[in-house]
């Protein structure tokens, strides 16, 4: 709780020691000036360093002034506080034991800096401003009204911060950063340099802004948390996420806890994309929506990953190795989509077309290509580089072997497809129907429920 004035003056009354005259001595030694019929006490080792001081100002003893230092009425200066030449103090300004101004610095009414706080040269403080004991302000800084600075903070050179702004202790503010109206810095937090933080902005315990990043206004960042790259309004992260590679992400984006992605400056995140806990991108570009559940890990090993637009992605989902998902594609539950290894240059890449469903527990092997509006349903399992064609249907349960082509067939519930089988557009396989490898159902035949069709056959009408 603040001192009442009367108080806070009684203080400085025991510090201050007053003389009727004006001689010059060692340090500790005064000259008196008169303001009315008050004797204001200020240091004096050297006339010139004198300061010009408003009424009922008291100053300590060993308080040391620059030259044309200009001290408001009821402004009070502790032990030992050096301030430099050219500051102007404004009016009911506190200054602590020990406390350094820097030359040319201008501190308006009612501010308070408290013990070894450090402020630089050509600062600017703003009316009501509190710096907590041991913080430390760089040249240049520019603190709005209301501002505060908590203990031991730092914050580097030509910072500025906007009025109602509450800074933790021991958080970092490097060189450059601009940060908004109205927002929270908790204890330890870093803020790298250039960056930009918007208006009513709340950044967590000991999280990490990383340098020339943006956070939109109103966003929330829980603590433990590191994030890189241009972020839009109201964007919500839980903690101990990971958000690095100088992605670009939209507006009302929301990140669970434990969140890593990693997907360079070239990837770009929707309005609305929700990254659910513990999710996992790694070298992805990803342009539209993105919107996945708890669990997901989706990596790029071997070459970048790329997911384009309105792609919904179900809890405990595993997306690996190098992989295209277009537009519209939703994906299950713990569906598993496996990518090469890139240990192989001449490896094929999994693509899954746009406006594809893949739902619960289905396994997409690797290099698989999905045309568009293909549908593999729940625990269905598509081998190696099986390419489908558009409106493909591989229904629930099945299996599809490795290296078949589904040129927009339907296969049916619980069906077996062989490796290496081809099927044309508008072929049916009925359910659990066994297909042997490298068979042949040309268009628009049919292979009826329970049916089977040996090794090498050619299909050409319906066969029981």
């Amino acid at each position: 709780m603040m001192a009442t004035k009367a108080q806070t003056a009684s203080s400085f009354d025991s510090k201050v020691r007053k003389r009727d005259t004006g001689e010059q001595g060692n340090r500790g030694e005064f000259a008196a000036v008169s303001r009315g019929e008050a004797d204001i006490p200020i240091p004096a080792p050297h006339a010139k360093a004198r300061p010009i001081i408003g009424e009922d100002a008291q100053i300590a003893a060993s308080a040391q002034f620059g030259e044309g230092v200009r001290i408001g009425e009821g402004s009070r200066i502790g032990e030992d506080v050096t301030i430099g030449t050219g500051v102007s103090i404004g009016e009911g300004v506190v200054i602590r034991d020990g406390a350094q101004i820097g030359a040319n610095t201008s501190i308006e009414d009612d501010a308070s800096i408290a013990e070894g706080a450090s402020v630089g040269e050509k600062v600017t403080i703003r009316q009501g401003v509190i710096l907590q004991a041991g913080s430390v302000v760089g040249d240049g800084v520019v603190l709005d009204e209301e501002v505060s600075v908590g203990a031991s903070a730092r914050l580097g050179r030509d910072v500025q911060v906007e009025q109602s702004t509450c800074i933790g202790a021991q958080v970092t503010i490097d060189e450059g950063v601009v940060v908004g109206e109205d927002c929270v810095l908790e204890d330890r937090a870093l803020i790298r340099h250039t960056c930009r933080v918007g208006d009513s902005v709340t950044i967590g315990k000991s999280t990490e802004i990383h340098a020339s990043s943006s956070v939109g206004n109103g966003s929330r960042i829980g603590s433990r948390n590191r994030l890189e790259g241009t972020f839009g309004d109201e964007l919500e992260v839980g903690t101990r996420s990971r958000l690095l590679g100088g992605s670009t992400w939209g507006e009302n984006v929301q990140v669970g806890d434990g969140v890593k992605v990693d997907g360079g400056a070239s990837s770009r995140f929707a309005h609305d994309t929700q990254l659910g806990d513990k999710t996992t991108l790694t070298d992805a570009v990803v342009n539209g929506v993105l919107s996945t559940g708890e669990g997901v890990t989706i990596k790029g090993r071997g070459g970048a990953s790329e997911l384009h637009g309105t792609i919904t992605i179900g809890a405990g989902s595993t997306l690996d190795g190098t992989f295209t998902l277009q537009d519209g594609t939703e994906i299950g539950e713990s569906v598993q989509i496996h990518g090469p290894s890139g240990a192989y240059p001449d490896e094929v890449v999994t693509q899954i077309d746009r406006d594809c469903e893949v739902l619960d527990r289905a396994t997409i092997r690797s290099g698989v290509r999905l045309g568009e509006r293909t549908l593999v349903g729940s625990s269905a399992e598509v081998g190696l580089a099986v390419i489908t064609g558009a409106d493909t249907d591989i229904c629930d349960r099945a299996r599809v072997g490795d290296f078949s082509v589904l040129n927009g067939s339907v296969i049916g519930e619980d069906a077996t497809v062989g490796h290496g089988a081809q099927t044309g557009y508008g072929a049916e396989v009925g359910e659990r129907s066994v297909i042997e490898d490298n068979t042949v159902i040309e268009p628009y035949a049919r292979v009826d429920d329970d049916g089977y069709v040996p090794r090498g056959a050619v299909v050409t009408e319906t066969r029981r």
